[in-house]
This record gives C-alpha cells, sequence and structure tokens, in this order.
C-alpha cells in the first residue's frame, strides 16, 4: 500500500458485495441507485477516518479539562479521573489537536460526535487510566517517540476494540461497521510515520486518490450485475450436494463476484480471487460457506483452464 491508500482490495469487495446484495434483495432498484449506494459508502469511509481523528483530539481536550478542575481541587475532594501532566503534555496530542488543515476539516465536515456524546470520551479514559501502559507512561520522561507510541497503544489498547464505541459508530452511520477495523489499521500505521513539528508528514487519504482501488470496484459491480443472468448459469450443475433453495442469497453473490473476476478480469490471479472470496465468506456468511464456496469455485477455475475461458495476462497469471 502506498502511504496515503486506505482501502484495500478486500474492502472495495466487501463494498461491492453488499451493493449486489443490496440489488438482489430489492431487483427494482436501478444500476444508476446501487451505483451511487456503492459511491457513498466509499465516502462514508473518509468521513469515519476524520471522526476518529477528532475523537483523539478530544479525548486530549477532555483529559486536559479534567486536569485543570483536578488542581482547583486540591483541597477538596479527588477527581474521579486522575489525568497525569505526561498525557495531558502528550506532545503528538498537541501535534494533532493543532494541525490546521485537520481540525478545518473536522470543522467543514461538521463533526461533533464527541462534544454530544463526550460521556463516551470519559469512558474511554477511564479504561485508559486502568491499563497497564498507561502506568508506564506515567513514570517514564516523555519524548515525541515515547508520546507517539503511547497514543498507537492508546488506540490499539482501548480505542479500537471497545465495543461501546463500536456500537455507537454503527448505530451513526451502517458502514461505518465495515470500515472500522480499515480505518483503526490505517491510522496506527500512520501515527508511527509522523514526524514531530511537521505537519505536513500526515498524509490525509482523499476519495480521488485511490482511481485504480475505485475503478476496480466500478468494473466488478458493472459487469457482475450486467452479467447476473450469465453468471448464475455458470454455477448451475456446479452444485450437487446443494439445493438451489438451500444455498445462502451471500453465496449467491460471492459466487458471482468471484466468477466475475476470473472470467472479466484479466490482471487477477485465480488463486486471489479464490482467497479473497473465502475469507469475506468466513466473516460475512454462514459457517460452511467458506467451504461450499471453495468448492466451486476450485472447480470452474479447473474447467476454465481445460477449456482456455480464462484469460489472464502478466507474470504468473496463467494457470
Amino acid at each position: 500500500l502506498k502511504f496515503f491508500d486506505m482501502f484495500t482490495r478486500r474492502h472495495i469487495r466487501i463494498k461491492v458485495m453488499q451493493a449486489v446484495y443490496a440489488l438482489h434483495k430489492d431487483p427494482e432498484q436501478s444500476f444508476t441507485a446501487v451505483r451511487k449506494k456503492f459511491d457513498k459508502q466509499l465516502l462514508a469511509a473518509y468521513d469515519l477516518y476524520f471522526v476518529m481523528y477528532a475523537l483523539l483530539i478530544a479525548i486530549h481536550k477532555r483529559a486536559i479539562e479534567r486536569f485543570e478542575i483536578k488542581n482547583k481541587q486540591e483541597h477538596r475532594e479527588r477527581s474521579t479521573l486522575d489525568i497525569s501532566p505526561n498525557f495531558v503534555e502528550n506532545k503528538f496530542l498537541q501535534f494533532l489537536g493543532a494541525h490546521p488543515f485537520l481540525n478545518e476539516k473536522i470543522k467543514k465536515k461538521r463533526i461533533k460526535n464527541w462534544e454530544l456524546h463526550f460521556d463516551y470520551v470519559d469512558q474511554l479514559i477511564e479504561a485508559m487510566e486502568k491499563a497497564p501502559f498507561y502506568t508506564h507512561y506515567l513514570e517514564q520522561d516523555t519524548n515525541w517517540s515515547a508520546d507517539c507510541a503511547f497514543v498507537v497503544a492508546l488506540y490499539k489498547e482501548i480505542i479500537a476494540p471497545n465495543d461501546t464505541l463500536f456500537d455507537y459508530l454503527e448505530d451513526q452511520n451502517l458502514s461505518w461497521a465495515d470500515d472500522f477495523s480499515l480505518v483503526n489499521t490505517f491510522i496506527v500505521k500512520q501515527i508511527k510515520k509522523i514526524k514531530p513539528n511537521q505537519s505536513s508528514s500526515l498524509v490525509f487519504p482523499f476519495p480521488e486518490d485511490q482511481k485504480e482501488e475505485k475503478e476496480f470496484g466500478k468494473q466488478l459491480l458493472k459487469k457482475t450485475v450486467s452479467k447476473r443472468e450469465e453468471l448464475e448459469n455458470e454455477i448451475e450443475g456446479k452444485t450437487p450436494n446443494w439445493e438451489a433453495d438451500r444455498i445462502a442469497q451471500l453465496d449467491w453473490v460471492l459466487l458471482q463476484l468471484g466468477i466475475s473476476e476470473l472470467l472479466y478480469f484479466e490482471s487477477i490471479p485465480p488463486k486471489v480471487t479464490l482467497n479473497e472470496y473465502l475469507e469475506i465468506a468466513k466473516d460475512y456468511s454462514t459457517p460452511k460457506s467458506n467451504i461450499f464456496i471453495n468448492g466451486v469455485l476450485d472447480k470452474l477455475v479447473k474447467e476454465y483452464s481445460v477449456t482456455n475461458r480464462m484469460k489472464k495476462s502478466g507474470r504468473g497469471l496463467k494457470e
């Protein structure tokens, strides 16, 4: 992946799968409508990216407020949140809070999730305070490297695995459920590469940056929808142990996508196609779906190789 590339091919395939599945569920939809939903879902992932950076800024801002309150209560009851000066003065979080383009984007997108729902921010801070990495951080002499490592630990151990946060984001935008892991992984990679006092080292992803991946998704969607009847004919007779009405509808969609790649996408190796849809089936369909899909696609790859119907170009692509 290039540094600014956020989407993986698998994520694109998942978005196409969801679009085709929606069309199967509601055949009255026009292809234009389905295509627009696909584009909208891709854009939603970029919104989540800024929402998650806004969360880091909100956590830091809230911690500073708590720290100031605690200082004012020196002779009163101790504040419930014991925020340390190390965290308040975290150089990386200060860098985010002062980043001109990032904060301008957050403002333009009107991201106010954490101002309106600061209880999620408090819950994350409370969870952070109980973590061993936080205690270790308090004992350190901090610098940029230590501050970045701390934020990575905060992200990986507290933010990313938080089910309550995940449920909240899913309620805000259903497609964010699929984007959550992708965006989190991307942000963690970014944090590790950002340089101190260089705002330009935070390279933002934009929809226009990944033309090749988006074009792949659009073509896969177009081919699968326009050639649905032909693709379904390819499946007939290849599922002797499975009655048509017993096959999960999502599995039909995955098979159509897989066959579409095998027949119409010359640059994608068959092994890549098989592996990708097996993994997607494991995550999204029934427990036995990956076995079923593997059996059908493997049988078709062998058949297409014999009949020379599968045209693959490029080194290592011919089967």
